[in-house]
């Protein structure tokens, strides 16, 4: 059974993409609901860590978002060998070849270091351990920044060779969420440097968490740009999905799906076969 299932998901690799978005964002609405159900953070608008501090959202926080690192992992890994597949195939010089190779590794480690730091975040919680929390956090949104724009490098030079018009629009969406990750990037560490500068120099509240707190408008800027951050690399994730489809994961080897004329092919002799 254990097995089956496992060749079954192997031949749908294109789902795990979409999990893994639908998986880590489901879990920050659900804490979020929690937290501000308990009163444990306020309506509008904490940071995504302050919605997983307290008991119970706590636990759900570091159980789920851990499992959203290890399948980001799983994703890093899958785009790797799918990419390794890819220039297998094309017409590349030898220098080419070992370029893209380069570029492919450099956004494999990247990307398991960037889910890595999400694990960080998920297990050390921003109240008791804010040293290892922020930089979790910083691994996570800087190196994903970075693996963003390699992948639409390799993505763009798979075009080139390939003239697809699939590579072509999945570079585009690859540009533009990198664009947002990289300005949301900026807006949230300049807003929230310039909130704790402000902070710490006595203007406003010292409380950031108060409504009336003089500082609120940098903090909410902070805020939203934390949240749509989050949210743009993550779902850069799903431009994985149209290189997913064309292949499979069996027994530890990721290999290019059977042709549909060639799967239907072999059916029709294994029917004639048995009758």
């Amino acid at each position: 059974m254990c097995l089956t299932l496992y060749r079954l998901l192997g031949k749908v690799l294109w789902i795990l993409p979409i999990f893994t978005f639908s998986w880590i964002f489901s879990t920050v609405l659900l804490t979020y609901g929690m937290a501000v159900a308990q009163n444990h953070t306020y309506a509008v608008f904490p940071y995504i860590s302050k919605t997983g501090t307290q008991v119970p959202e706590r636990g759900i926080f570091t159980l789920f978002i851990s499992i959203g690192a290890l399948s980001m992992a799983m994703n890093a890994e899958m785009r790797f060998k799918y990419v390794e597949l890819m220039y297998e195939r094309m017409s590349l010089t030898p220098r080419e070849k070992t370029r893209l190779s380069t570029m492919n590794k450099s956004a494999l480690y990247l990307s398991l270091a960037a889910a890595f730091g999400l694990l960080i975040v998920a297990s050390f919680q921003v109240d008791a351990m804010p040293i290892p929390h922020y930089s979790g956090a910083f691994l996570t949104f800087l190196l994903g920044g970075i693996c963003c724009w390699l992948h639409a490098i390799i993505t763009w030079k798979m075009y080139k060779e390939e003239r697809d018009k699939a590579f072509f629009l999945t570079f585009i969406f690859q540009i533009i969420v990198s664009l947002f990750v990289s300005v949301f990037f900026v807006m949230f560490s300049v807003s929230l440097g310039h909130y704790r500068q402000q902070r710490d120099a006595g203007h406003g509240t010292k409380e950031f968490d108060q409504p009336e707190g003089a500082l609120r408008p940098i903090f909410l800027t902070a805020a939203f740009s934390e949240w749509f951050l989050a949210l743009t690399v993550v779902a850069y994730i799903l431009t994985f999905v149209p290189g997913f489809r064309t292949i499979d994961y069996d027994g530890g080897v990721v290999k290019w799906k059977a042709p549909v004329s060639s799967s239907v092919s072999t059916c029709t002799k294994m029917m004639r076969c048995c009758s």
